[in-house]
């Protein structure tokens, strides 16, 4: 199985999703959305080159995984053989594009 490590920008935005959901959805459905990263991580986990190749940039490439029921995707890489970093939340909505290379350290 591979190794799990969450950039600090990853836990920053999972941080401010779940608590918007929170505002203005109740906490329900922001515990909704904790499960469902967490049943993305698994699957990220267990088959990461089953998700679509999003870019490469500076030799690296990142993927991305849509979370379930959420518009909101995970952005990923693999570090060596075995470790995957979790770099980024974005909702769907966002400017994706543009904002991915300013973001990702």
């Amino acid at each position: 199985m591979n190794t799990i490590r969450r950039s600090a920008l990853f836990k920053r935005q999972l941080l401010q999703i779940t608590s918007g959901y929170r505002e203005r959805a109740g906490s329900q459905i922001a515990l909704k959305f904790v499960d469902e990263i967490e049943h993305s991580i698994a699957f990220i986990a267990g088959q990461p080159e089953a998700c679509a190749i999003y870019t490469k940039l500076e030799g690296k490439e990142f993927r991305k995984w849509r979370v379930g029921g959420f518009p909101v995707s995970v952005f990923f890489r693999m570090e060596g053989e075995d470790v995957i970093v979790l770099e980024a939340l974005y909702a769907h909505r966002m400017d994706i594009a543009g904002r991915f290379s300013d973001d990702i350290e």
